[in-house]
């Protein structure tokens, strides 16, 4: 188990009066270093929806301001299970976050970071909490499937999830983003890539490219360590093939990275620079530069308004998460 240090949120967190610091321990392959405050109620057992005919509202009577559990949400051949949680004030054709767990992580300790409900509080919109099957907890972000569009895989079962949100609670299509920390992260990178029609925007913390990982094994050294290195052509090219013949709009991505991370080294951060650029036909000399975003040490380099990367200087795979920059990012 790797222990972490907590290190100072009053720059970031400005959603709540009363701040505190939750962070957990994990595995090898990532952990949560989150900025939560007072949140909703603590979680109940999980509820069967149950239907309502509301006019242009949910369809499913899912309790408010509750973490729940929603079964039977479409194909989902890996049995990823998904928690719900619905804001007291639920905004008319609300946005839809997908909050994705570290390696070894769950649903409920996302869920317990008071981070996701308390903005959700706020701001009126759904959150989807999805547990990766594996007995690991790691998220499978190396197979065939779970790499292209509607094939299946983890992926599928998180975005099944969220159709269900679409139709069943009246999401907004045009308004689903998704963000994750570490094997969470991976995911993120995953999803942007297979899914580009589902995702409005995605936000990485501390993960590797999408398709960085791909092959038998559900965990690829040579990535992890930062010694798969591919030209731009090559990454993007690896995203286009996620959906072929695919040639709508692509989610905007933002990704941050510590430089000292010895799990996730920090080549994959310039990986996912290559990737990302190339995908959206940008350059990868940035177009503006902003020092000490958020935090002392760390830059934000803008490529275009649709690539963003944070580079946070002496930091390790304990990177924290910037929960306000983040939702600036969705426009949450």
């Amino acid at each position: 188990m790797l222990s972490f240090i907590a290190r100072s949120v009053l720059p970031i967190v400005t959603f709540v009066g009363l701040f505190t610091l939750v962070h957990a321990a994990v595995g090898p392959w990532g952990q949560c270093q989150c900025q939560p405050g007072q949140g909703p109620p603590n979680p109940t057992t999980p509820s069967n929806p149950t239907t309502t005919s509301t006019p242009g509202g949910p369809t499913v009577n899912i309790p408010r301001s509750t973490f729940t559990e929603i079964n039977n949400f479409g194909p989902n051949p890996n049995n990823v299970r998904v928690w719900v949680y619905v804001p007291a004030k639920l905004a008319a054709n609300p946005p839809i976050l997908a909050a994705i767990h570290w390696c070894s992580g769950t649903a409920l300790q996302m869920y317990n970071t008071n981070v996701f409900n308390t903005l959700a509080e706020q701001k009126g919109f759904i959150v989807i909490f999805p547990e990766a099957p594996a007995s690991t907890h790691c998220w499978d972000v190396n197979t065939d499937a779970t790499l292209h569009h509607d094939a299946g895989g983890d992926s599928l079962g998180i975005v099944s999830a969220i159709r269900w949100a679409i139709t069943n609670l009246n999401g907004n299509r045009s308004r689903v983003y998704a963000t994750g920390i570490s094997s969470g992260a991976m995911m993120t990178n995953v999803l942007m890539g297979a899914y580009p029609d589902v995702f409005a925007a995605g936000s990485a913390v501390a993960g590797v490219p999408y398709s960085c990982y791909q092959g038998p094994n559900a965990w690829n050294t040579a990535c992890a360590m930062g010694q798969l290195i591919k030209t731009p052509q090559e990454w993007g090219n690896a995203v286009r093939s996620g959906y072929p013949g695919y040639t709508g709009a692509r989610p905007k991505m933002q990704f941050w990275h510590g430089t000292n991370d010895n799990v996730l080294y920090y080549q994959n951060f310039l990986e996912e620079t290559k990737q990302w650029t190339n995908v959206h036909g940008v350059s990868q000399t940035p177009t503006n530069t902003v020092q000490n975003y958020p935090y002392a040490g760390w830059t934000r380099y803008d490529y275009g308004p649709n690539v963003m990367a944070i580079s946070a200087q002496g930091v390790g795979h304990d990177i924290a998460y910037p929960a306000t920059q983040i939702m600036e990012w969705f426009g949450l």
